[in-house]
C-alpha cells in the first residue's frame, strides 16, 4: 500500500515540477531547449536597446564600461566616451556618435564577452611621449647652518738655501641664507735671504645663493664674469646673476632626438642605441615618440623594435646626431655681471679699477639652431657680438660669431668659426679666430693699459686649432692636432702633434707622442710604457727627446692610496743627456681628519725638501669636527650612537665617532645620493625607525643627516581573561595617544611606546571589553622579554 508523500518531499516535488514547467514548450510535444532564451522583444514603438559594454579600441583593453545604444543594426555611443578613449573630436558628433557610420572605422560586437571593439586609423589616437623614468622625483638641495675652515700648510727648504712656510685658508659660513666665503694666503720665510714676512694676500670674498626651481644663481663680491666660447672673462668686484643649470641635474639642456612611430595595436617598443638597449616601454595603439635617450654626444644610430601580442616585430633604424653645445628651445641661458674691474689678482688685496659690465644670452631657436650674444662695456670700451651654432643634420655642428669693439676710440673686429663632428669611431673639428689690429675687450683693460698701443700684445691676431682622432680597435687609437697662432707682435707659432696609444696585456698600456715645429724644423717626442702590478701599484718607463735634440730616459713607480685612507707613494728618476739628472720622491698619508704629504725633488746636487698638511675644521650641530678638505658639498651623519657603519651610495665610508657623528666629504652638490646605516651592531634594547635616506645637498654647504637611534620601548605582552583563557585573536588594544594594536594567537600582542605605567584597554571582536595594567621596572621593557600573562577580565556580551 503506497504511503502519502511527506510534506517536505511534496513541497520539493512541486517546486521541481514548476521549474521544469518553465523550461517546457508552451505547446505539447517532445521539444527541449539547450540554450538560454533570447532577450525579450522590444515593446511596441521602441526602436533601440541600451547595453553597458566594455569599449576596446584597436585591441587596447582599457577596462572602461560605457553605455551603447543598439538601433536597427547601428551602434551609438556618447561622444564624450569616445573622446576619452582617444578618438579625435573632429570626427565625432556633438552629443552622440554612430560609430557604424564613421568612415575608416570597423565595429565588432562580441556578444559572449560583452565587448564593443573599434578599429580606427592609428593616426587618430593621441600621441604618447616617453621622456624618461616616470615618477622620478626631483630632490631639492638641502642645507644646515654651520661654518668651516679649510687650511693648507706648505713648507719647503732649498738645499743650502731658504726655508719658507705658506698657509692658505678659507673661512666659510653656510645656511638657508646661502654661503659666504673668503680665502687667502700668507707666506713666512724662516731662514735664508729675503726673510721678511709677506703680507696676507686675499684672493676672493663673496656671498652666493641659488634658486633651484628657476635654475638661477646670484653672487655678490669677487666674481668671474661668464663667457662664451668666443668671448673672454675677467675678475670684478660686484654682482652677478646667471642661469645655473648645475642646480638642476634633472634637466637636459640640449636637444635630444625624438623617434616616432605608430602602433596599430598594443605593443612593446624597445629602443637600442649603437647596439645597447636604452629602454623599453609598453605603448597603446596610436602614435608614439621616444625622447628618453641616454646622455650621449655625437653621431649614432637608433633602432626601434615594436613587438605586438602575437610576436610580430617591426624594426625601424634611424641615424641621429646629438650635441651638448646646442641649447634646447624654451630654455634660455643668460648671465649678467657688473662692478669694478679687479687687477693684480694674487698680488694685491683690493686693486679695483674702473666700473665695467658684461652680459651673455643664449637661446635655442629650434632643435638644430642656437643663437648667442655677448656685450661688454666700460668707460673706454664698448663691445657687442652675435654668434650661432647650427647642426648640419647628421654631419656635425658648425658655429660662427662676429664681434665689434670700440676701445680708446679705435674700432676693431673679431671673427670666429668652427666645426665639430664625432662618433664612436672617429672625431674631427676646428676652431679659428681672426682679430683686427684695433680689436679690444675687457681683458685689455685688465692689463692696465691706458692706450690701445700699450695693449697690442695682449690679444693674438690669429689662432687656429685643427684636430682629429680615430679608433683602431683592437690596435689602439691615434690622434693628430695642428696649431697655428700669430701674435700681436707678428710672431708665428705652428705645431704639429700626433699620438698613438694602445692597451696591452693585463691592463698595461703603451703611449707614443711626437711634436714637430715646421718653423724651426725641429721635433720632440716621448715613448711611455705603463705596467700595473699588485692591486694599486704600477711602473712606467719612457724615452723622451726635447726640441734642442737632447734625450732623457725616465722610470717611475707609483702606489695608489686606498679609497678609505692610508699610505701612497711614488718615485721617479730621469737620466738626461745634456743636463743634470732629475729625481723625485713623494709620500702621502690620509685619514678621515687630514691629509699629509712630504717629499723631495731636484737636479744633480741641488734639491728641495717639502712638506704639506691640509684638512678642514667644521662647526655644525654644536660640535667641532676635523675632516679632509671640503671644496664642495658634504653631509654630517648623526646617529646619537658610536661605531655605526655608514654607507654612501652602497659604499662604506666609515663609522660614527664616540659622539655619534660621521662627516661624509666630497659629495656632488644637488645629486640625490643614498645614505644608509648598518644597525646590526646595535644592542637589542635600541631601535631605529629609518635606516636609509636619500637627500641632495646644496653647493659649498653641509647638511645634518639625522638617523635617530632610541631605546626600544616595545615588548610582547600576553593577555588572558578572568578564566585564564587567551584573549581572542583580532582583539584591539586601545591606549590614549597611541595607534591601535591587535592581539594575535595565544593572546600575545606586540605593544610599542611603553612607559613605566601602562593601561591596556582591550575590545574583542564580539564587543566585550576589559582593562589590564602593566608596570615596567626602570620605566622601559627589557629586550627579548615577554610580559604576562596579564589578567584582563572581560565584560559580558553586549
Amino acid at each position: 500500500m503506497d504511503r502519502p508523500p511527506r510534506p517536505a518531499l511534496r513541497r520539493f516535488s512541486l517546486a521541481l515540477t514548476g521549474y521544469c514547467g518553465l523550461l517546457a514548450p508552451l505547446a505539447g510535444g517532445a521539444e527541449t531547449f539547450d540554450t538560454l532564451p533570447p532577450p525579450p522583444a522590444l515593446a511596441p514603438g521602441q526602436t533601440r536597446q541600451r547595453h553597458m559594454l566594455e569599449l576596446v579600441v584597436n585591441d587596447f583593453d582599457s577596462g572602461r564600461i560605457v553605455p551603447v545604444a543598439f538601433d536597427n543594426g547601428h551602434y551609438l555611443l556618447r561622444s564624450a566616451d569616445l573622446a576619452q578613449a582617444g578618438l579625435p573630436t573632429d570626427q565625432l558628433a556633438a552629443v552622440e556618435t554612430d560609430v557604424t557610420a564613421m568612415a575608416q572605422v570597423n565595429v565588432i560586437y562580441d556578444r559572449q564577452r560583452r565587448l564593443l571593439k573599434l578599429t580606427v586609423p592609428p593616426e587618430w589616437l593621441p600621441q604618447q611621449t616617453f621622456t624618461g623614468a616616470p615618477g622620478s622625483p626631483r630632490h631639492e638641495g638641502l642645507t644646515s647652518t654651520g661654518a668651516l675652515l679649510n687650511y693648507d700648510i706648505y713648507g719647503s727648504r732649498i738645499n743650502r738655501g731658504a726655508t719658507r712656510v705658506a698657509v692658505w685658508n678659507e673661512w666659510r659660513a653656510f645656511g638657508r641664507f646661502g654661503h659666504f666665503s673668503t680665502d687667502g694666503v700668507i707666506e713666512q720665510p724662516l731662514s735664508g735671504t729675503g726673510s721678511a714676512a709677506k703680507d696676507y694676500i686675499r684672493y676672493d670674498t663673496y656671498w652666493a645663493d641659488q634658486e633651484e626651481d628657476s635654475a638661477l644663481s646670484w653672487k655678490v663680491g669677487d666674481v668671474i664674469t661668464n663667457a662664451l666660447s668666443w668671448s673672454g672673462s675677467v675678475r670684478i668686484g660686484g654682482i652677478q646673476i646667471a642661469r645655473d643649470f648645475a642646480l638642476r641635474p634633472d634637466l637636459v639642456t640640449y636637444p635630444l632626438p625624438s623617434f616616432a612611430g605608430r602602433a596599430a595595436v598594443p605593443a612593446t617598443v624597445d629602443l637600442f642605441v649603437d647596439g645597447y638597449r636604452a629602454g623599453s616601454n609598453e605603448v597603446r595603439p596610436g602614435p608614439y615618440a621616444f625622447n628618453n635617450l641616454p646622455f650621449i654626444n655625437g653621431a649614432g644610430e637608433a633602432v626601434v623594435v615594436a613587438t605586438d601580442a602575437l610576436g610580430r616585430r617591426v624594426t625601424t633604424t634611424q641615424p641621429f646626431y646629438i650635441s651638448s653645445s646646442l641649447l634646447k628651445p624654451g630654455l634660455p641661458d643668460y648671465s649678467l655681471a657688473a662692478g669694478a674691474l679687479r687687477r693684480a689678482y694674487g698680488l694685491r688685496n683690493a686693486d679695483y679699477a674702473i666700473p665695467v659690465a658684461s652680459g651673455s644670452y643664449r637661446q635655442g631657436i629650434n632643435d638644430g639652431w642656437t643663437l648667442e650674444s655677448h656685450a661688454e662695456g666700460a668707460q673706454s670700451l664698448a663691445l657687442a657680438g652675435a654668434g650661432s651654432l647650427y647642426k648640419l643634420g647628421r654631419w656635425g655642428v658648425a658655429n660662427g660669431a662676429v664681434t665689434h669693439s670700440r676701445t680708446y676710440g679705435d674700432h676693431g673686429g673679431q671673427y670666429d668659426w668652427g666645426y665639430d663632428y664625432n662618433n664612436r669611431y672617429f672625431s674631427l673639428g676646428m676652431r679659428h679666430t681672426v682679430r683686427s689690429g684695433r680689436f679690444g675687450n675687457l681683458t685689455i683693460l685688465d692689463s692696465g693699459a691706458h692706450h690701445m698701443s700699450d695693449a697690442l700684445w695682449t690679444l693674438n691676431r690669429r689662432s687656429g686649432q685643427y684636430y682629429a682622432s680615430l679608433s683602431l680597435e683592437p690596435y689602439g687609437s691615434v690622434g693628430a692636432t695642428y696649431i697655428d697662432i700669430r701674435t700681436a707682435a707678428g710672431e708665428t707659432i705652428r705645431l704639429w702633434n700626433a699620438s698613438w696609444s694602445r692597451s696591452l696585456w693585463r691592463e698595461s698600456s703603451l703611449f707614443i707622442t711626437a711634436t714637430y715645429d715646421p718653423r724651426q724644423r725641429d721635433c720632440s717626442g716621448a715613448v711611455s710604457l705603463v705596467i700595473p702590478f699588485g692591486g694599486r701599484a704600477s711602473a712606467s718607463a719612457g724615452l723622451e727627446r726635447d726640441r734642442p735634440g737632447g734625450t732623457a730616459q725616465r722610470v717611475s713607480v707609483t702606489h695608489a692610496m686606498p679609497s678609505d685612507g692610508g699610505f701612497s707613494w711614488d718615485l721617479s728618476y730621469a737620466r738626461r743627456q745634456r743636463e743634470s739628472d732629475y729625481r723625485q720622491a713623494t709620500l702621502n698619508w690620509r685619514n678621515a681628519h687630514l691629509k699629509t704629504s712630504a717629499g723631495l725633488y731636484g737636479y744633480g746636487g741641488s734639491g728641495t725638501l717639502w712638506g704639506d698638511m691640509n684638512g678642514a675644521l667644521v662647526l655644525m650641530d654644536g660640535h667641532l669636527l676635523a675632516a679632509d678638505q671640503l671644496s664642495n658639498a658634504f653631509a654630517l651623519v648623526k646617529t646619537d650612537y658610536p661605531d655605526i657603519p655608514v654607507r654612501y651610495e652602497n659604499q662604506l665610508v666609515g663609522s660614527t665617532d664616540e659622539q655619534g657623528y660621521l662627516l661624509v666629504p666630497g659629495i656632488s652638490a644637488y645629486y640625490p645620493a643614498k645614505y644608509d646605516i648598518d644597525t646590526r651592531a646595535l644592542p637589542l634594547d635600541l631601535s631605529v625607525e629609518n635606516v636609509e635616506q636619500r637627500v641632495a645637498v646644496r653647493r659649498r654647504s653641509g647638511y645634518l643627516l639625522h638617523f635617530p637611534i632610541e631605546p626600544l620601548r616595545a615588548a610582547a605582552i600576553v593577555l588572558h581573561d578572568q578564566q585564564g583563557q587567551p584573549l581572542p585573536a583580532g582583539s584591539r588594544i586601545l591606549r590614549d595617544g597611541q595607534s591601535i594594536e591587535y592581539v594575535g594567537w595565544d593572546g600575545t600582542a606586540w605593544v610599542d611606546n611603553l612607559g613605566a605605567e601602562n593601561s591596556l584597554r582591550a575590545v574583542t571582536p564580539d564587543g566585550r571589553r576589559c582593562t589590564a595594567f602593566l608596570a615596567l621596572p626602570g620605566g622601559k621593557p627589557r629586550p627579548l622579554q615577554t610580559y604576562g600573562p596579564l589578567t584582563c577580565p572581560l565584560s559580558p556580551l553586549p
